[in-house]
């Protein structure tokens, strides 16, 4: 009897749930996962708890992955919300019907060209035989009476225009059927691979949406997927005349979840999901404590040694370093997050397509025209070239990304690429096009001398000059800024003075580098006077000096 009473309940709660198609209309990417949204909506004719199921969600979803959303009639409520997984062969997937489909349109466009060769090669034969037949019978004519003369044109004519065209066919068929031959061994592949597995599980998605009147329902499912994610990346296009300069911001998206996102709207975003938002906190004080320190432990026997110091060498080297040394921060987004608190997030503009295909797909987020000044700057110590740089005041909303690539743009052609560097504080944004041609420049040692100076001391001394010379090959005057390491004492005991004859310097771009803007005339030449003397106690030995190649 309880079985019985049972049935009418059982089937009033499998007559409650209503299907809905909610097929994918947005994708949130994070640098390491992405969030899918599906929406569907459905009409409900009587008020009351109604259960919408949204079938075909890939498998393994979690609650934890899902998050759910709707909208009603006024005074809607939103119920629960369970998963659960449909375990079905293969065969009955939606995507296997597809591809089966596709691999019997490829079957049978591969036999209908085959079959058109076929026909076409025996048009080709009989109309070579007629032609042989043809010529033999105007031999045989030739030998008792002329035949005419226009007849003989127009059908030879004939004969020849029907088989090159049956050629030609045959030509185009012989190639739409070897790109035929390739796509269907391809989707036979894909349709073995499938085959051989014996089931699938998709999840599937119960939502339950309280309702006080009759209306339309919209539900929103949005999930968490691994398997995707997208990395920035920038272009900066100089224009030829140097006045503006294009910054533009990319997204580089990767996916192999298993769906395929068609004519979807993609969110770009920096902010981490899975990343640990705890805060760091104390415990309690920290206590010192004073004692004398422990007496060093006995020196061991040789022998004993030997196997203690080949213990160690067995020892995992990454498990040794992994207890000391701190792991390495990601030089990605993580600090420009930690510096602003804020994650931002870009919609692009139209709607996308990505494959799960594994290739990189790139859209473009942002760009920005920028007024740059451009400089000629050179570091001849440690490069012989001069190149044109492009220093700028980065604006505001620009998302940064230190270490992310840039690729560098002069008009059309492309001249390198580097990484994106956050400029000292105060200092503006400089990105590099490439070596000037026309101007060059070349350091010159005058003089290098060590020697013992002091009458009682014997200190060393090291006495340098140097001469940088830039020489402009163009047609127009040219200002070129020279840059080089700016030499400290790091203590008393090393005594750095600067020559008389040395050409006063300007700070430079960053702490540490001194600056010298050199005006070169056309078809001239620039120089700059560098003079240093170095003074260290005697029996010392100077450190910190490798560039300066100082005489031992």
């Amino acid at each position: 009897m309880h079985a019985l009473w049972l049935l009418p309940c059982l089937a009033f709660h499998l007559a409650a749930q209503t299907p809905l198609t909610a097929p994918i209309r947005r994708v949130r990417l994070h640098p390491d996962t992405a969030w899918v949204t599906r929406s569907g909506a459905a009409r409900v004719a009587a008020a009351g708890v109604h259960r919408f199921v949204i079938r075909d969600l890939p498998p393994g979803l979690s609650q934890d992955d899902v998050r759910v959303a709707a909208r009603g009639p006024e005074g809607s409520r939103l119920g629960d919300l369970s998963l659960g997984a449909e375990v079905r062969k293969v065969t009955e997937t939606p995507e296997y019907k597809a591809l089966k489909a596709e691999w019997e349109a490829a079957r049978d466009r591969v036999d209908g060209l085959e079959a058109e060769g076929e026909a076409l090669q025996r048009e080709v034969t009989f109309l070579t035989g007629l032609q042989a037949a043809y010529d033999k019978e105007i031999s045989a004519r030739l030998t008792s009476a002329l035949p005419g003369a226009t007849a003989v044109v127009d059908l030879s004519k004939g004969l020849q225009g029907r088989l090159a065209e049956v050629l030609t066919r045959d030509r185009r068929r012989r190639r739409d059927l070897e790109q035929a031959r390739e796509v269907f061994q391809r989707l036979n592949q894909d349709l073995a691979k499938r085959n051989a597995e014996r089931s699938t599980s998709p999840s599937t998605a119960t939502v339950e949406v309280a309702t006080s009147r009759p209306g339309e329902v919209e539900v929103d499912l949005t999930y968490r997927l691994p398997g995707a994610g997208w990395r920035p990346s920038y272009e900066a296009r100089l224009a030829g005349d140097g006045r503006t300069l294009e910054l533009v911001l990319q997204a580089t998206v990767q996916q192999t979840t298993g769906e395929d996102w068609k004519g979807v709207q993609v969110e770009i975003t920096n902010a981490r999901s899975g990343r640990n938002l705890a805060l760091a906190a104390y415990r309690g004080p920290a206590e010192l404590d004073a004692a004398l320190p422990a007496p060093p432990p006995p020196p061991a026997p040789r022998q004993v040694a030997k196997r203690a110091a080949a213990a160690v060498v067995e020892l995992s080297a990454g498990i040794t370093q992994n207890a000391y040394v701190a792991d390495v921060a990601p030089a990605e987004a993580a600090p420009l997050e930690e510096a602003q608190g804020l994650a931002a997030t870009w919609v692009l503009e139209g709607a996308k397509d990505i494959p799960a295909d594994g290739e990189e797909h790139r859209f473009r987020v942002l760009a920005r025209d920028l007024q740059p000044e451009l400089s000629l700057v050179a570091t001849p110590r440690l490069d012989p070239l001069v190149h044109r740089v492009a220093r700028f005041q980065m604006p505001q909303g620009v998302p940064l990304f230190p270490g992310s690539q840039v690729v560098h743009y002069a008009g059309t052609q492309r001249v390198g690429q580097g990484a994106l560097e956050l400029p000292a504080p105060g200092q503006p944004y400089q990105l590099g096009f490439g070596p000037y041609r026309g101007v060059r420049v070349e350091l010159k040692r005058t003089q290098a001398l060590r020697e013992s100076v002091g009458t009682f001391s014997k200190d060393l001394q090291w006495t340098l000059r140097e001469r940088i010379v830039v020489a402009n090959e163009t047609a127009s005057p040219v200002q070129v800024e020279l840059l080089d390491r700016e030499l400290k004492p790091s203590s008393d005991k090393v005594r750095i003075t600067a020559l008389p004859e040395a050409t006063p310097s300007q700070e430079g771009p960053v702490p540490g580098v001194r600056a010298w803007r050199v005006a070169v005339p056309a078809k001239g030449e620039g120089a700059v006077v560098l003079g240093t003397q170095i003074r260290i106690p005697a029996g010392m030995v100077l450190s910190g000096a490798g560039d300066l190649h100082l005489p031992q």
